[in-house]
């Protein structure tokens, strides 16, 4: 068996321990008599040799509780494991032991094991910030959140100066899987606002602030926190990992700009102006400017991003990732000529990138990112070529990818591509030419197959596909899924719930599953508070998912909230803006008396998909045609 690195270290602290020798006696005064003084020594002696036996006993057995601890551990029995290490912890006085008997107990799933370890903790070393930082993470994962502030409190005022700051940059990460994320601020708002006009702290303090308030929608009190940290002192101590730190407060402006643009326009125009001011300072970097740009392309703002990317790349012609994006924008726009000279400026420059890389160095991160951000170069260029019906073009482009395995999956894409042109049977044939020697080869094919012959509203081949490669992988969860949805369409309500439940049952955390189930339900008014629970589900698993929060905002409404529901409508179509989530709202918002602003909302997710069938139906339904 071999220990883990803090066992290793426990059993060495403990045996040290164990094997101290015991101090000299302290010399007796010389008034003594020797015989006096003979008995007292001897007396002394006796009582120091007790002594010493009660603690080699006392840490030997700690030593093994200790070991017992780590071997029931290695054993997979969390539960002997616990106890062991807690009666180690018992004896030796040992914190790390403590830590230990936690950490088993949070890897087992019994968060409140966890919290007794570090109560024992906490009260042999009050002032330890590890322990309030311990404690705080296990009340956010019992989802005990209102008691979190005193061990927050804590941690920052044991922590250093240099721990503190990262602490505080990081809580809003530690809180940042809260459902509610309005509770979760309140929680932490009265805590923070000591550190944030102290000159050490208030800048990172008021961006913590500001991202928690942009997770609870507060989007007004975001502004507010970001002037205030514009204008405090930048610590010199790196915060982000791309971004310098004076360029934080802007990187949260455009999260701000992105989610406040339906709900809180105001406030979005604000937070663009705030980024624009970042963005045309003298040293702003790369990575802010493109970050805006790629803000813009969410928007559907392309025109507006391809003149940010044209500024940048003015300043920075040899920038080769601001080339492939603008390729990229410039694809979206069907301008062809101008996408594929972008993007062979951009392979231009990553040759250039590739012949100074010292020969037999191993490739660098950045290196590894431009290898992917290559194929998605040759999967453009490729469908540049498709557009002018050049399918050899379009081959040879794919062949430059070197990687079997990426080769293969660029022509997946490309199959897709293809399938969305309405070109299922060219995606067809690239797919059929796939390899499929063994049971997995031949899995991923139907599934990509099944996808396209949907696309093309062939439901019932699509379905027999999927059912032929079950039958040789019938455990595939994929498959299974893929298969659920289209009996959905199909009308094969029976069939569909099966598969979706066997989903679940093969991958119990399948956050897809649980929201494809509940929301299959609630559109056919069925059991909708046990869709309610399947979607509740859903959104622990994947709680900042706008498809999941739309599902359940749905299902609000079907139950007769509406105005819980508009709240999560809201909340989805800030998350992931779409022509179905805009049906959604606007119905609720219809139904709040609120009929101008659905009728905006309406027409938000036409310019996003002026097909839609879900709001074509409900604007229909509404009597509200499309605007010109």
């Amino acid at each position: 068996m071999r220990l883990s690195p803090i066992a290793l270290s426990l059993a060495l602290g403990l045996a040290t321990l164990s094997s101290q020798p015991v101090a000299a006696a302290p010399a007796r005064p010389a008034a003594l008599s020797p015989e006096s003084s003979s008995t007292k020594i001897d007396a002394s002696r006796r009582i120091s040799e007790e002594a010493t036996l009660d603690t080699i006993i006392l840490n030997s057995t700690a030593l093994y509780d200790a070991l017992v601890g780590e071997l029931y551990y290695q054993r997979r029995e969390p539960g002997k494991s616990y106890a062991y290490l807690m009666e180690a912890a018992r004896r030796s006085g040992d914190v790390r032991l403590y830590a230990r008997a936690a950490e088993v107990a949070i890897q087992a799933r019994s968060p409140d094991a966890a919290l007794r370890a570090v109560q024992a903790w906490q009260k042999l070393k009050p002032s330890d910030s590890e322990a309030s930082n311990y404690h705080l993470q296990i009340l956010l994962l019992l989802g005990r959140i209102d008691q979190t502030s005193e061990p927050l409190s804590q941690a920052l005022a044991n922590a250093t100066p240099e721990r503190r700051l990262k602490l505080i940059h990081a809580t809003p990460v530690l809180y940042g899987e809260i459902h509610n994320q309005e509770l979760a601020l309140r929680a932490v708002e009265p805590v923070l606002r000591k550190w944030a006009n102290q000159p050490d702290t208030a800048f990172v303090t008021n961006i913590s602030l500001a991202r928690m308030q942009l997770l609870a929608r507060q989007y007004a009190q975001v502004m507010e926190s970001l002037e205030r940290a514009r204008a405090a002192s930048v610590p010199s101590e790196r915060l982000g990992t791309v971004l310098p730190n004076h360029e934080l407060p802007a990187l949260v402006a455009l999260d701000l700009m992105r989610l406040a643009r339906t709900g809180s326009p105001y406030v979005a125009s604000h937070a663009e102006d705030f980024v624009r001011q970042a963005v045309r300072q003298p040293n702003a970097s790369q990575e802010l400017r493109i970050s805006y740009a790629k803000v813009l392309i969410e928007s559907h703002r392309y025109d507006d991003s391809l003149t940010q990317l044209h500024d940048l790349l003015r300043s920075h012609p040899d920038y080769a990732m601001g080339w492939l994006l603008q390729g990229g924008v410039q694809l979206q726009n069907k301008q062809y000529k101008a996408a594929e000279t972008s993007l062979q400026r951009y392979l231009k420059l990553r040759t250039t990138e590739d012949s100074v890389t010292p020969q037999g160095e191993a490739p660098s991160l950045l290196g590894m990112v431009s290898s992917g951000s290559d194929v998605q170069a040759y999967l453009m260029l490729a469908e540049i070529a498709d557009q002018r019906n050049d399918a050899t073009a379009a081959a040879n482009w794919l062949k430059r990818i070197q990687s079997p395995t990426a080769r293969n999956a660029a022509i997946l894409q490309r199959a897709e591509s293809l399938n969305n042109q309405g070109k299922a049977e060219q995606a067809l044939q690239l797919v059929n030419a796939l390899p499929g020697d063994s049971v997995k080869e031949r899995s991923l094919k139907a599934l990509v197959q099944g996808q396209i012959l949907e696309t093309a509203g062939k439901l019932a081949p699509a379905a027999k596909t999927l059912s032929t490669a079950l039958a040789e992988d019938s455990d595939n969860a994929e498959l299974l899924y893929a298969r659920g949805m289209i009996r959905e369409r199909l009308g094969e309500k029976a069939g569909a719930e099966a598969d979706l439940r066997k989903v679940i049952a093969l991958n119990p955390d399948t956050p897809a599953a649980y929201n494809a189930l509940g929301y299959s339900l609630v559109e056919r008014g069925e059991r909708l508070e046990e869709a309610r629970k399947l979607i509740a589900r859903a959104l622990e698993l994947m709680p900042n998912s706008g498809a999941v929060q739309d599902s359940m905002g749905w299902a609000e409404y079907k139950l007769g909230r509406h105005k819980e529901a508009r709240r999560w409508l809201e909340m989805a179509f800030d998350n992931e803006p779409n022509a179905e989530i805009a049906a959604h709202l606007g119905e609720v918002l219809w139904k709040l008396g609120e009929q101008d602003k659905a009728r905006s909302i309406w027409q938000e997710g036409l310019k996003l998909d002026t097909k839609d069938k879900v709001l074509l139906r409900t604007m229909q339904e509404f009597g509200v045609k499309p605007a010109p």
